[in-house]
């Protein structure tokens, strides 16, 4: 094969040997070549267990394709169009799932169009600089250019996204790869002679850029899927499976934060104690699946009433508590006894039955009883159970 059919990857990847470089070529395309063989098993060995979330297993897909395109782009002996066309379409396409993935994790709607499209364009521009108008050169600077943006591409994904705690190694990974294939292309504009280049500071420095990218784009991916697992075990242990209210563990400790809060901006917090009058009554005559949904119920009513800084827990069997930030006792009240109306007219629909319940209320603030969220909690249910012992459905405050 003559010069100006060299694989595009020789020269793009660094797969030509050079002894005048800053840097030794050969050596470091094995580290690229490692790093890629083990990052991607690493994408897979993750992705290979019974409950893997999908994004993870187009990852691994992803880098499977791309370390195929690769392998493809590198052949020798073969025709143009397998490896300066179809190796381009492969590694395109494998980004493309990667991107895929990326928009599962960010919870937005993956479409197959873009994959179609990243892989398409992958393959007409390559063959249009091979068969229509040949140039070396101005295929090994699209190749940098269009990949850059590609990686650019889902470095731009996982920001839009947020929760840099999660992201931030991942999206790093993306723009240094983005940067180091740019400067690839970047190099071949301000080199006439495709031979030149791999001899050149910036394809040494890329070639060592890429597989240390190469690591962070994988270790965080993995580290991504371990921050939300984590956070979403966290918020199973501070949950309530039934209404998806705080239980009293996540009450201890966001309450807590939410009584600082108030006290060092000097603003009452009040506490409303809610519970369902008769609710044994309920479980026995209808059954516990209604029941269930006499809590699920209450718990929705409570939060539409909610503010985004308030707090609603499940304290007990049928006790509900809300922590509101900035209320005093007579506001309080007010909130409390239009919740008490709202679930006094409303119907519990489940099947066939139709099911009506009332609450009993109690309401207490810091102004009368401090700031200390268990004392608060224990005024409001002496108040609650004095609205009880005083006829159910009806508010009291303590």
């Amino acid at each position: 094969m003559d010069d100006c059919h060299w694989p595009w990857a020789a020269i793009h990847w660094g797969i030509l040997r050079t002894d005048s470089g800053v840097l030794n070529l050969d050596t470091l395309l094995l580290v690229q070549v490692c790093i890629t063989l083990l990052t991607t098993a690493l994408l897979v060995a993750s992705a290979c267990y019974t409950g893997s979330p999908s994004e993870q297993r187009w990852w691994a897909a992803g880098n499977l394709v791309v370390s195929l395109g690769l392998a493809m782009a590198n052949m020798y002996g073969v025709p143009d169009i397998f490896n300066t066309i179809l190796g381009y379409g492969m590694i395109a396409f494998g980004m493309g799932l990667v991107l895929r993935g990326l928009r599962v994790y960010c919870s937005e709607v993956p479409r197959w169009r873009e994959a179609i499209v990243v892989t398409a364009v992958a393959l007409l521009i390559p063959a249009y600089f091979t068969f229509i108008v040949p140039s070396l050169r101005a295929r090994l600077c699209y190749s940098g250019f269009y990949f850059a943006l590609l990686n650019w591409h889902c470095a731009l994904t996982l920001a839009r996204h947020g929760g840099w705690r999660g992201i931030v190694i991942s999206v790093a990974g993306f723009t240094v790869l983005g940067l180091a294939l740019f400067a690839r292309g970047m190099n071949m504009v301000f080199h006439s002679d495709p031979a030149d280049v791999p001899g050149s500071v910036v394809m040494g420095a890329s070639m060592l850029a890429i597989p240390l990218a190469q690591v962070c784009i994988a270790f965080g991916l993995i580290l991504m899927v371990m921050w939300r697992y984590a956070e979403r075990l966290r918020k199973l242990s501070t949950l309530d499976a039934l209404t998806g209210a705080l239980n009293r563990a996540g009450l201890e400790i966001q309450g807590k934060r939410v009584g600082l809060r108030a006290q060092r901006g000097r603003r009452s917090l009040a506490v409303i104690m809610i519970d369902v009058d008769f609710f044994k009554t309920i479980n026995d005559t209808y059954g516990h699946p209604v029941g269930d949904e006499v809590l699920r119920h209450m718990a929705r009513i409570l939060r539409l009433e909610l503010r985004p800084y308030d707090l609603l827990a499940r304290f007990g069997g049928e006790e509900f508590v809300l922590v509101l930030d900035g209320l005093n006792r007579d506001a309080a009240i007010k909130v409390a006894e239009r919740l008490r109306a709202r679930i006094e007219l409303e119907l519990v629909e489940i099947d066939a039955l139709s099911v009506r319940y009332t609450a009993s209320v109690g309401v207490v603030s810091s102004d009368e009883h401090g700031y200390d969220l268990i004392r608060l909690i224990s005024a409001g249910d002496a108040a609650m159970y004095e609205a009880k012992r005083s006829g159910r459905n009806r508010v009291i405050g303590g």
